[in-house]
């Protein structure tokens, strides 16, 4: 009978051994020979064994991975993709049907557009970087930024809707391929053999090249 009970308690030893933490484990240096000893009030001594068992394991902390996710609106310039994180576009818009011209301009400001009574001036993004314009086709659109204080629209050949990235895929050591972007960027992301550049809307209003639009 003794030894029945011992088996049952060591079995029953292992189990809760199994489910305590480290430390607790480490200072039960025998539970075989535990078992000889405690054969004459085995109940109550499993119990509160149990009892403490239980109370640790409520208190273990649940260590879980969370990965930072980065989202953008995209865009295309000609053949190149870029995206700007979502918080940096307030809108984005058809090209409206009459601008207002503004005399005195570099011709990359294609105008004044109005914006529910608000004027804004429209950047040809692609003529404002590189110098050659875009043309306008039905998919063009209007990106409408708030940075340094400058509210604009920005000109683009296509808007492709919000893109994510897990945020630990940016590169942020390749350098931009095209020479032009390349001061307005923060990295790049690739995903299914296309590169997506991340363009700084905040850099590019407060550069002077944005900034000298007078002629």
């Amino acid at each position: 009978m003794i030894s029945l009970l011992k088996l049952k308690l060591t079995q029953r030893l292992r189990f809760l051994i199994h489910n305590l933490r480290p430390q607790t484990v480490a200072s039960i240096h025998n539970y075989e020979s535990m078992a000889n000893t405690l054969a004459q009030s085995p109940y109550k001594w499993l119990q509160d064994l149990e009892r403490r068992a239980l109370l640790r394991a409520k208190g273990l902390p649940r260590y879980e991975k969370v990965e930072q996710i980065w989202r953008g609106i995209a865009f295309v310039l000609e053949e190149t993709y870029l995206v700007t994180p979502l918080n940096e576009i307030r809108e984005i818009l058809h090209y409206p049907g009459r601008l207002a011209k503004v005399p005195g301009a570099k011709s990359w400001v294609k105008g004044l557009a109005n914006i529910r009574g608000l004027l804004l001036p429209v950047i040809d993004l692609k003529a404002c970087l590189e110098g050659n314009p875009i043309s306008l086709h039905g998919r063009s659109r209007i990106l409408i930024i708030n940075q340094a204080g400058i509210d604009a629209g920005l000109l683009v050949d296509d808007v492709l809707g919000i893109k994510i990235f897990p945020e630990h895929h940016r590169d942020l050591d390749t350098p931009c391929s095209e020479a032009a972007y390349a001061p307005f960027t923060q990295g790049l992301f690739t995903s299914e053999e296309v590169t997506w550049t991340v363009f700084d809307m905040q850099k590019l209003a407060e550069s002077d090249l944005f900034l000298n639009a007078a002629l």
